[in-house]
């Protein structure tokens, strides 16, 4: 029979991922006030969007972002703002890819091992901030699964490091069959289950209009399997439900 991930360590881990969640989500807005970008408005029509690194005497300004530091003197700027929701080098609205890979942390069959995850999702980029899409995958717990879903992110900014919360619900198709647990007994049907994924995390603008996606989360799955008894004298069927609770510690893409 499968062993049930124990009620202890389940309310551990979900207690020990509320905390981090909130404890990313809270310093990634602290970082991302803090190192606040500026949009450069120059005399000849070039926006400049960056970090002001210093300002001398005379007015020059050095200012950094992904391609370098720049040197800008002050007859070439005609005025300068904060940044916001409207960086200029970044996607507005339209097509987006996501790819991404983790590592599913947890208790199993086999004691506390990281599992495999990868996923891939293609949706709409709604402005800067809201991002939906579908997505396909293939994971492991005890046996292969392909989760479908769908996914929703929010960014909470759109400079160089923006924080983001994102959320996946779907359904997890067996790709694998349950194996029997002893001498004595039988699988004869492997089930899916709810899938369900909760994260936040950080986008990294990696230059043009692409993103290193870093982010952790809860990442929750139901499977079962028909267990059918064939020991002579006492058998029956039964249905094995086992619900599996992971940190999920993931590292990805958005191709745009």
């Amino acid at each position: 029979m499968m062993i049930k991930f124990r009620s202890v360590y389940r309310d551990a881990f979900l207690r020990l991922t509320l905390v981090m969640l909130m404890l990313l989500a809270a310093s990634e807005m602290m970082f991302a006030q803090k190192n606040r970008e500026m949009v450069v408005y120059l005399k000849s029509g070039e926006v400049v969007y960056g970090r002001i690194l210093s300002q001398d005497s005379t007015g020059n300004r050095q200012i950094s972002n992904d391609c370098g530091i720049r040197m800008l003197k002050p007859d070439e700027i005609d005025h300068i703002t904060r940044g916001g929701f409207s960086r200029p080098d970044l996607k507005k609205s339209g097509y987006y890819n996501h790819s991404a890979v983790a590592l599913l942390l947890g208790e199993g069959m086999d004691g506390f091992q990281p599992k495999p995850s990868l996923t891939m999702v293609n949706g709409w980029q709604w402005g800067q901030r809201i991002f939906t899409g579908l997505g396909i995958g293939y994971e492991h717990f005890d046996r292969g699964v392909m989760p479908l879903f769908a996914e929703s992110k929010i960014m909470l900014g759109a400079e160089s490091f923006s924080p983001f919360l994102s959320f996946r619900i779907g359904y997890s198709f067996p790709v694998e069959k349950q194996s029997s647990a002893d001498y004595y007994s039988s699988v004869s049907e492997t089930y899916g289950g709810i899938h369900l994924n909760p994260e936040a995390g950080i986008r990294i603008a990696t230059g043009g209009m692409n993103s290193l996606v870093i982010s952790i989360g809860y990442h929750y799955q139901e499977l079962s399997h028909r267990e059918n008894n064939i020991n002579g004298w006492n058998n029956y069927s039964k249905e094995v439900f086992t619900n599996y609770n992971r940190i999920s510690v993931k590292l990805g893409f958005i191709f745009q």
